[in-house]
């Protein structure tokens, strides 16, 4: 088998995983993941090739830590990924203009791949630049504060974020981001990042997933030599780390106590930490306290979903960086009435609108955007319409026993696992806060539900049924 067949045979197994995996629904598998070739795999990098009409820019935002997470299951070792333009001699993007962004929908470039005339020598060496940049810190300069969308649900958020840009490590140390998945944590984490650097391209900022640290760390203590030595240098050199979706440290014994020292280090040296997490710390399963602790010590801010107005000016703006023109407002404010629960989802169904748009060289009316977005709006239909209401009804039936028995106070062993079954699908399938679960359960508080999703989570783990009852009622509720 010559080194082209194994490359090849390499990224087929890739994508069987990523299948395998379902993060990556059919249409971005066959619209993104399907165009993409393993070009090389240098031991510690993929180096991965992409048509040149391709939108590049959406496939690293919200594709490549699932590549990367697959291709560290496949290859047993974690790797970094590089994107190329199917031909070397091209340019990432062509532009027309020097102070305008790309279109989403750059035409190919012509066979004999010629430059345009007015790419000027400064635009390239600023791309050039830029993304050695990106390699060394992560950061994907389309990340900023600029093109982030500012509401009340993240208003807080963003204004602590500044604050840590203005003066790093000076006043909130670590600053502790939380909210649901698609809400913006990792555009905020990486606008903090960009920021830092535009102000002091000196200062070494770091940005990683919690995942990528892990699976680093697993393969520099799989390895011989200074791997480990090496590990350590390359984190506690920085002077912002940038970690996001630490609950994935959860139950990961020997990456916390890698992670504890790392951020110990850090903090003595008066650098500056951001995290992000799905939850606040202390709901974080099997979190070592110690890490708990540290996470809490500096502020902490939510993202909360977004309210009507907002959903739509992050569409208005994304239809004006994209330049899809024929996008209309009537269909903008549907996608924003009907897909609520994350922006990435929102910008996924925008996009998915003006490729239609661009194909079929029309503006999509609310029909079509009802048509091309059909399981989309299924699955928004099913997380939105569960109720807390509906879930204490549906365990009612399944223990036999009343929903009164549910909210009230007797606390047998008959009635209090139901409850935490309860509060548990309230907690996974609902976007109600915890003080608000906790009303709807006989006015207990939020650390009871808390303690409750835990214990279900824990019991989940060595007792099938109770998993397979729990996965049943989830079923059955969607």
């Amino acid at each position: 088998m010559n080194q082209m067949e194994k490359e090849s045979k390499l990224w087929g197994e890739i994508k069987e995983d990523l299948r395998r995996q379902g993060n990556v629904g059919e249409y971005g598998f066959e619209s993104y993941i399907s165009q993409l070739k393993l070009k090389s795999d240098t031991g510690t990098k993929l180096v991965l090739e992409y048509p040149v009409d391709m939108f590049i820019d959406w496939v690293e935002t919200y594709y490549s830590n699932d590549i990367r997470m697959s291709a560290a299951r496949v290859l047993d070792a974690a790797r970094e990924l590089e994107y190329v333009p199917a031909c070397a001699d091209c340019p990432e993007q062509a532009y027309n203009d020097d102070e305008q962004e790309p279109s989403l929908f750059t035409p190919a470039l012509s066979a004999s791949c010629n430059i345009p005339a007015n790419t000027t020598t400064d635009r390239k060496r600023k791309t050039n630049r830029r993304r050695h940049n990106n390699i060394n810190s992560g950061l994907n300069s389309d990340y900023t504060f600029d093109s982030f969308v500012v509401g009340s649900n993240s208003e807080f958020a963003v204004a602590a974020a500044k604050a840590v840009v203005n003066a790093p490590s000076s006043m909130y140390n670590p600053l502790f981001i939380h909210g649901a998945s698609g809400l913006g944590k990792t555009h905020l984490l990486q606008a903090i990042g960009n920021a830092i650097r535009e102000k002091d391209d000196s200062v070494q900022v770091l940005y990683v997933t919690s995942e990528d640290f892990t699976n680093t760390y697993i393969d520099a203590i799989s390895r011989q030599g200074d791997s480990l030595s090496n590990f350590r240098r390359k984190y506690r050199k920085a002077d912002v780390l940038l970690i996001d979706d630490v609950q994935f440290l959860s139950q990961k014994g020997k990456t916390q106590e890698e992670f504890f020292h790392t951020f110990n280090a850090l903090f003595a040296s008066g650098k500056q930490i951001v995290l992000s997490a799905d939850c606040p710390a202390s709901e974080i399963t099997r979190l070592d306290d110690r890490l708990t602790s540290r996470f809490e010590q500096g502020l902490t801010v939510a993202l909360n979903v977004p309210d009507l107005e907002t959903r739509i000016a992050i569409l208005r703006k994304k239809r004006r960086l994209w330049k899809s023109t024929l996008i209309s407002d009537e269909v903008l404010e549907y996608l924003a009435k009907n897909i609520t629960r994350s922006v990435r989802r929102l910008e996924g169904a925008l996009v998915r609108l003006a490729t239609f748009a661009s194909f079929s060289q029309k503006s999509p009316t609310v029909q079509d955007a009802r048509v091309q977005l059909n399981d989309l709006l299924k699955e928004e239909k099913n997380t939105t319409d569960v109720t807390v209401a509906d879930i204490q009804r549906r365990v009612a039936e399944e223990f036999n026993i009343r929903v009164a028995d549910i909210n009230g106070r007797r606390r047998t062993a008959n009635i209090a696992h139901p409850r935490q079954v309860a509060m548990f699908l309230a907690r996974r399938h609902t976007q109600n806060s915890l003080q608000d679960i906790g009303a709807a359960f006989g006015g207990r508080d939020h650390g009871t539900v808390i303690h409750a999703t835990k214990t279900i989570e824990e019991k989940m783990e060595t007792d099938p049924t109770l998993r397979d009852l729990v996965d049943r009622l989830a079923s059955s509720l969607a």
